[in-house]
Order: C-alpha cells, then sequence, then structure tokens
C-alpha cells in the first residue's frame, strides 16, 4: 500500500509539471532587471518548472492603449520595438504538447514583425514556428499565438524573437500542455478570427502536425491532408494535399472565410479519432463615407481598425516628408484628420493645397489622435486649394476637441504668456502656454518648422495652428513662422464676424460683424447636401427645427465668406 501511494505521487507529480499556465500577475515571482519595472530592461519571471528571460521588456500594466486593455489580470508583457528584443520561456521538466500565448501590438504604426521559434534542446537550436506580424496583429486587439512542439525533452524554449526595429508587441496568459504521442494537428496561422485588409488577396494557412507522416503512400506516409475552404457559406470542394507546408490561398476577395483540415489515411477517410482543425479570417471591405465628419463618427461609434474609403476631395493643409512618417493634415468642409504613412504608400508627390482623390485605408488611435493609415496609393483631384481657418476659441477647442482635431483654425488676439521678446525661443518638444482669454497648450512638434530656434512674439495676434491631442489634452501646433506671427487683420475674411449661441438650442441663430452689412447664408448637413439658404434680418436668422448633429455654416457679407461649424443640440 505503501509503494501504491508512493507511484501515485509520482505520477500526480509528473502531471502536475507536464502542463500548466503563467498570467505572469504574481508581484513575488518577478525579478527586476538593470532598470525600474517600468523601464525596458532585462526583468524575469519564474514559477515552478517555467521561467521567463528577455531582453528588453517592460512589466506591463492594465492601461488601454490604442483602445484596447493592455493585458489580462494585473501584469503583461511589453517588448521594446528594437532589432536585439527577445523573451524566452523555458520550461524545465515535464516537455511540451503544445503551447500558445496572447500578443496584441502597441499601436497601429508600424507593423509588428517578430519570430516565434521553440528549442527542445535547452537553445543549441531552434525551429520557427510561426511569426508575429500585420497578417496577425491587424488590430490593437489580443491575439492568440499557438504551435505544436511535442517534446517530452527537459529545458524547452519557446521565444519571441524580433526580426529588426519594429512596433512594440504585449504578451500574456502563456501555457502549455503535456507532450502526447497521439497524432495531432494545429493551425499555426492565420489567428482563428484574423481580420485582413481588402488589399489582401492570398492567405498563408500554416499547419503544425506530430505523430503523422503526412506523405504519398509510396513515400510510407501514415496518410495525407484534406481541407475544403468555404467563403461565404459556400463550400468550395475538398482538396488533397501530400505534405505539410502552408495551405496557399491565392485570389481571395473580401468575405468571410472558414477552412476545415483533417488527417486521412491512405483511403481517404478520416483518421480515428478524428483529428481536425478549422479556422476562420475575414478579408475586409472599405466602408465608404462621404466626407471625414462621418469617417470620425463612425470610429465613434464602432471603435478604431476599420477600413475606409472617402468620397470626397480633402485638401493637404500640411505635409511632412519620410523622415517625419509622410505626414499629412487634410480636411474638407466637415472635419480633419491627420494621414500616418511611414511605408510611403501614397506615392504620389503632394504638396499643401492638393486636393486628394482616391484615399483608402485604416483607422487608428496614436495618443488619443484618430489617424487614417494609407493602404494604397491616392492621386491628386487639384492643385491650389486655399483652407481658409475657421476662427475658434481656446475654450471652444478644449472643450470639444474632436471637433476640431487636425483642422487648420485662428484663434484671435492670442498671446504667448512665456515671451519676453528676447530670450525666449521656440525649442523642440516643447509646450508653450497660449491664451485668448483661456489657456492651450502650443506644442513645437515640427522640429522642421522655419519658428525652431525663433524667438517667441510677446502681444497679441491673431494666429494660425493645427489642432492636435495628448490623451485627451488639446494642444495646437504652427506650420510655420507666418502662422505665428500674423498681423490682427490678418485672414479676415469677414471681419468681426460672431455666430452664436454655439451649440444651439433653439430656432433663433445671431449673426454680427464689424459693418453689419446684408448677409446670405447657407447650411449644410454634414454629407453635404444643403438645407438652408436665406438672408439674415436684423441680425438673426430663424431656422427650422434641425436634428441634433453638426452643421456646416457658409456666410456671405460683400463678396466676403466666413464658414462655421454649428452644434445643435
Amino acid at each position: 500500500m505503501k509503494k501504491l501511494y508512493t507511484l501515485l505521487l509520482l505520477v500526480t507529480s509528473i502531471l502536475a509539471f507536464s502542463q500548466g499556465s503563467i498570467n505572469f500577475d504574481d508581484p513575488t515571482k518577478w525579478t527586476q532587471g538593470t532598470a525600474a519595472f517600468t523601464s525596458y530592461s532585462d526583468h524575469s519571471y519564474t514559477d515552478g518548472v517555467f521561467s521567463l528571460a528577455c531582453t528588453d521588456v517592460i512589466r506591463n500594466g492594465l492601461t488601454v492603449q490604442d483602445g484596447f486593455v493592455g493585458g489580462f489580470g494585473t501584469y503583461s508583457l511589453r517588448l521594446q520595438n528594437d532589432a536585439t528584443t527577445d523573451i524566452s520561456m523555458k520550461i524545465s521538466s515535464g516537455g511540451v504538447g503544445n503551447f500558445s500565448f496572447s500578443v496584441r501590438r502597441w499601436d497601429g504604426t508600424p507593423a509588428t514583425d517578430f519570430t516565434v521559434e521553440y528549442s527542445t534542446n535547452n537553445g543549441s537550436t531552434w525551429t520557427a514556428s510561426s511569426t508575429i506580424n500585420a497578417s496577425l496583429t491587424n488590430d490593437s486587439d489580443w491575439k492568440t499565438v499557438n504551435g505544436i512542439i511535442n517534446s517530452a525533452n527537459a529545458n524547452i524554449i519557446v521565444r519571441v524573437k524580433s526580426n529588426g526595429t519594429t512596433e512594440r508587441i504585449m504578451v500574456d496568459d502563456f501555457s502549455w500542455t503535456a507532450p502526447s504521442s497521439n497524432p495531432s494537428l494545429l493551425i499555426s496561422s492565420p489567428s482563428n478570427g484574423a481580420v485582413y485588409s481588402p488589399v489582401t488577396n492570398s492567405v498563408n494557412v500554416s499547419l503544425s502536425i506530430s505523430n503523422f507522416n503526412v506523405a504519398l503512400p509510396a513515400g510510407g506516409g501514415d496518410g495525407h491532408i484534406h481541407y475544403e475552404v468555404t467563403k461565404d457559406a459556400v463550400q468550395q470542394g475538398v482538396v488533397m494535399k501530400y505534405d505539410t507546408t502552408p495551405i496557399a490561398l491565392t485570389g481571395l476577395t473580401p468575405g468571410s472565410y472558414s477552412v476545415f483540415v483533417q488527417l486521412v489515411n491512405n483511403a481517404h477517410n478520416p483518421i480515428a479519432p478524428a483529428v481536425n482543425a478549422t479556422v476562420t479570417f475575414v478579408i475586409s471591405s472599405y466602408t465608404v463615407v462621404a466626407n471625414l465628419a462621418t469617417l470620425r463618427a463612425d470610429v465613434t461609434t464602432n471603435g478604431a481598425g476599420k477600413y475606409y474609403q472617402l468620397s470626397s476631395n480633402p485638401v493637404i493643409t500640411y505635409a511632412r516628408d519620410a523622415s517625419n512618417r509622410n505626414q499629412k493634415y487634410i480636411q474638407d468642409t466637415s472635419a480633419g484628420i491627420l494621414i500616418d504613412d511611414v511605408p510611403g504608400t501614397i506615392s504620389t508627390s503632394m504638396v499643401i493645397g492638393d486636393a486628394i482623390s482616391g484615399l483608402r485605408g485604416q483607422t487608428s488611435l496614436f495618443s488619443g489622435v484618430l489617424q487614417l493609415l494609407p493602404l494604397e496609393n491616392a492621386t491628386v483631384a487639384s492643385s491650389g486649394n486655399i483652407i481658409t481657418p475657421q476662427v475658434v476659441t481656446a475654450a471652444a477647442i478644449t472643450a470639444n476637441i474632436e471637433m476640431y482635431e487636425s483642422e487648420l483654425v485662428r484663434i484671435n488676439a492670442a498671446t504667448f504668456t512665456t515671451a519676453d521678446g528676447t530670450t525666449v525661443t521656440y525649442t523642440t518638444n516643447t509646450n508653450f502656454n497660449m491664451n485668448d482669454g483661456s489657456d492651450i497648450a502650443f506644442r513645437t512638434m515640427f522640429a522642421e518648422a522655419d519658428y525652431i530656434g525663433q524667438i517667441i512674439p510677446t502681444g497679441a495676434a491673431n494666429r494660425v495652428f493645427l489642432v492636435a491631442e495628448f490623451n485627451g489634452t488639446a494642444q495646437v501646433v504652427a506650420r510655420s513662422l507666418a502662422d505665428v506671427t500674423l498681423s490682427t487683420n490678418s485672414f479676415n475674411a469677414i471681419d468681426g464676424f460672431t455666430m452664436y449661441p454655439n451649440p444651439l438650442t433653439g430656432n433663433v441663430l445671431n449673426f454680427s460683424s464689424a459693418i453689419n452689412a446684408e448677409m446670405n447664408v447657407q447650411i449644410f448637413d454634414m454629407l453635404g447636401k444643403q438645407i438652408l439658404t436665406s438672408k439674415v434680418n436684423n441680425n438673426t436668422l430663424n431656422i427650422p427645427s434641425l436634428n441634433a448633429g453638426v452643421y456646416i455654416v457658409k456666410i456671405t457679407e460683400e463678396g466676403k465668406t466666413a464658414t462655421r461649424k454649428l452644434v445643435v443640440r
């Protein structure tokens, strides 16, 4: 009886060490590296037979980044975006059958590029398992990476290794199963539920198979593979496959796909017990939007990461070169947005005043700023277009940053409060307080701007800015010295023009200007449809009841025009 009890303990111990899961949440199992846990360093984590070693990792918390939580439980790992970053997760005894872990990208730019590989001999040799790239991390939500090792060896290591300077990633919830002698099949990529961009026309389905020799009968195979692709619920027929190379799916178009894979014997019958796997993925289609306001509203409702095709031709208000991510600030009559184009997808040369045609891309959030990441080249519809900055106040921007984000605006009677006219200069990546009756941060985020190093002017003036944001805090930035040194009369399309109340809760809209001459008013909805045209009488305009939302009001007085956004509540 004592011998039997001892044997049961031994069996129980072996089973306990042959599988496991690690969530990285126990602070007592972390060992700080050469820097604080909040800095990239060689931190480590040890829990039983599991140990983590790394080069450049932060012990990451749960703070939401790019719209998605930073981990599960208490902590995750964040891998730095450099060429030498890696993590090694070792199981010192018991072996490994399957393994899996959760991964997500930090934000939308640039694309991720990491290799997942394993070693069954304590790191002497390595076998590639899968890749963490844009096809997996197509948005910033968490995905699952898995693989098959099926080795009973001690000191098995799973490594995630950077393939060069790339986007940061987070890793959490590593688990493994015991090795088995039974046939097994696992689809290592794509990740189940993966969403691909509309420009995707091919997908490789990677397989991990163990304890089953896939080959022709003449080659001594145990059998082969049958797979079937279903698109939008329509099956496309069974295909036979006699090797374990990835299944190359080509000629794909937008839609929902399912790939069913199973192991069969040489008589084409499923082996017993059945061994199969299914993966689903989607190739997205573009959501066509009439203008930038519609795009921004859809992101507010459904979140970033979707794909859009813009019907309007927005105008470039500022363009940066390749060393500055090929960024372009664009706006139409409804709203603005920032194009972030690290790979230079838009190859057509474009400058300020060019109207863009055929803009297609994916939305992303970076530090609260909505960005569009182009997926295809665009063209110039027209050139020399002039965007007249709408007049706003610092208070209005601060109160509704999303309405004005990435737009070109003018703030009248704006003063740099820290300027002395002699010694204080514009320095890069610095906040300077600006005031027009309310404070707002002026950020020198354009290192290439001609005002960098120049003395900040004193006194109040009308100044032109692009509206920026940092995690909900409003900022403004100037494109050039001319923007921040305007006279009080610059850009006065209608001198002294005001429109109130805004937001509008009733049916009476008031207008005034320096001369109070006859004004003609046009009101447009966000689709560009004109819903009212009228003349102003006695500085007031009675308007019909409007649905709550944002409208564009265009005012003309003695040949001069002004454009304002109107919020109706």
